[in-house]
């Protein structure tokens, strides 16, 4: 992680309402070249409910058949409960419901004295009819319109779970975005039209979010709703200049363009609390030197809500370029692992869906040597989720872990793998070394420094070397030799606690060593050491191979910070450490 760089005003002197970080997978690089994820966040300024500017808002409420399948329709009315708690007297709130047709039954009204009338509007909803998206956005924005105000936040809230009539929608979004009304929508379950949502989002100038259950709806209308309502920064250019003969792979964002080495994304409105996220791939090609060496160069623009336009000074992104023939182990930083592991999945899930569906009139064996690519490419990207979820103490990822886990019994299915068999194969968590030359010594010399400087980015008061355990809770002399060398190496460069104080504590928190693999009790152990980060180690055994991750943990915001690790082939020498 890197400190926020924020936007300088091109005149005036005036509060900045975004913050840029920018993060790296590894801040160690092999010199022969190799590929590199980057990760930039845009942030907008945070405000309480209380603090934000006064409010003109319609709600349109998708009323069709299907609300009612799921208990969607339950969830709505459970939201507006949560959101009549923050509404304020001054604020404009009208609601308009749509199926076949559409009417207001709330007009435009200030919420003084009005909660319980509103609310009891709400109670009354009942799912029936078909969908017509267009009539119901346009007595929205009427609705907007007969209490606009230059002052207020004027703004639709365009919800529905389906897919309708939508004839000139975008159009009108459009229109009344030059008026200074936006949009904002969110799509709920599964069968909604996501690129016509999305798409409405951006041409009314608003956000876009999907929401699949209950706990997310009602922390959209509760902590989320101002990123869906007041806008911090509008027209945000984010300009990416690589440098160094660092080549563009691929990259993720909403919309971009390139024109030689620089790639420019435009993001029409960031949101108070949101968080904006773009993603590249690059490939970092060999060097002759080693050292620092700078991948590219950001630069960011944009207007506030006042219309003063900023921009940023260009802020670099450094990598350390060393001395080795292959590829660094796995991505360390804990944001670009996760933002990776979502991107390796997504462009997995197309590929499979595409490869399956495409290939049903291929002849009998190649069908058979589609399943088993498939069910292989199925299994190794559910292995690198597993092992996602292990080096952050993560539990998302239920979802897409069912969805790969079906996918496997289905392509096993046409295989005609047996039960027990396939069973073996849902089990398998191994994954294949970057490479097999490193010794031991070597490999876990790279984990350390990757995690070093890593650390060196942050503002380091101490650190807790607190020390591996084995997974299955053996002793080895594995973890012997990882704690030595994690305490002199942390050692070389920070203020480290004496491991006997950690050993003290661990013995009145009645605690051991493996207990510290459970971040919650990582966190409550440095805590009383009053260490500011804390690093715990998990040495997991597979069949062939041996997989040795750190984590490093901010106590104060218990965030996983770091989450480096290497994988080790199992040869005679790790054999009697084992």
């Amino acid at each position: 992680m890197v400190s926020p760089v924020q936007g300088k005003p091109l005149s005036g002197l005036v509060v900045f309402p975004l913050a840029i970080y920018r993060y790296t997978g590894h801040r160690q690089v092999s010199s022969a070249g190799q590929e590199e994820l980057i990760v930039i966040g845009l942030q907008g300024k945070e405000l309480p409910f209380k603090d934000l500017p006064l409010l003109n808002l319609a709600f349109v409420i998708d009323k069709s058949g299907s609300m009612g399948s799921a208990d969607k329709m339950s969830w709505v009315k459970e939201s507006f409960e949560i959101f009549i708690e923050q509404v304020r007297d001054q604020d404009f709130v009208s609601l308009v419901v749509f199926d076949s047709d559409a009417r207001v039954i709330f007009p435009s009204t200030q919420m003084g004295g009005n909660r319980e009338h509103f609310l009891q509007v709400v109670r009354s909803i009942t799912p029936g009819g078909g969908t017509n998206l267009t009539d119901g956005l346009r007595l929205g924005y009427k609705q907007v319109m007969a209490n606009f105000r230059k002052k207020y936040v004027n703004r639709v809230l365009f919800l529905t779970d389906g897919v309708g009539n939508s004839n000139g929608i975008f159009d009108m979004a459009q229109s009344y975005r030059k008026l200074g009304v936006n949009v904002s929508t969110i799509g709920l379950g599964h069968s909604f039209d996501l690129k016509l949502m999305r798409g409405l989002a951006e041409a009314g100038g608003g956000s876009s979010r999907f929401i699949s259950d209950r706990k997310r709806m009602l922390e959209t209308f509760g902590s989320g709703l101002s990123r869906m309502i007041v806008p911090t920064a509008t027209e945000v250019s984010v300009e990416v200049e690589l440098l160094g003969g660092v080549s563009l792979i691929d990259t993720w964002a909403y919309a971009h363009r390139q024109s030689g080495s620089k790639i420019i994304y435009p993001f029409p409105t960031v949101h108070v609390g949101d968080y904006e996220t773009i993603v590249l791939k690059v490939a970092v090609p060999p060097k002759k030197v080693t050292g620092p060496f700078s991948i590219c160069h950001i630069r960011t623009a944009y207007s506030d809500s006042h219309g003063k336009r900023f921009e940023t000074e260009p802020i670099e992104v450094q990598v350390n370029l060393v001395a080795l023939e292959n590829p660094v182990d796995g991505i360390s930083n804990a944001i670009v692992l996760r933002a990776g592991t979502m991107l390796r999945l997504s462009e997995g899930l197309k590929e499979i869906g595409q490869k399956y569906y495409g290939g049903k009139d291929l002849q009998a064996q190649e069908r058979r040597d589609l399943m088993q690519f498939l069910l292989g490419k199925t299994n190794t990207i559910k292995k690198e989720i597993l092992n996602t979820r292990e080096r952050l103490d993560f539990e998302g990822f239920d979802e897409e872990l069912a969805l790969l886990d079906n996918y496997i019994k289905i392509f096993g299915g046409e295989l005609e793998i047996d039960e027990v068999s396939l069973e073996a194969i849902r089990q398998d968590r191994e994954i294949d070394p970057v490479t097999r030359k490193r010794d031991l010594v070597e490999r876990i010399a790279a984990l350390f420094s990757e995690m070093i400087l890593d650390l060196q980015c942050r503002v380091v008061g101490n650190i807790a070397v607190s020390g591996f355990a084995v997974s299955d809770g053996r002793k080895a002399g594995i973890t012997d030799l990882l704690d030595e060398m994690a305490q002199s190496s942390f050692g070389n460069h920070f203020t480290v606690i004496e491991r006997r104080m950690i050993e003290t504590v661990l013995a009145e928190q009645q605690l051991s060593l493996s207990d510290l693999m459970e971040t919650t009790e990582a966190i409550k152990v440095g805590r009383v050491l009053s260490a500011d980060y804390i690093l715990t180690g998990t040495v997991i055994l597979m069949s062939s191979s041996v997989v040795i991750f750190g984590r490093i943990i901010d106590t104060e915001t218990t965030a996983v910070e770091s989450a480096a690790q290497v994988i080790v082939p199992i040869d005679a020498e790790l054999r009697t450490l084992l």
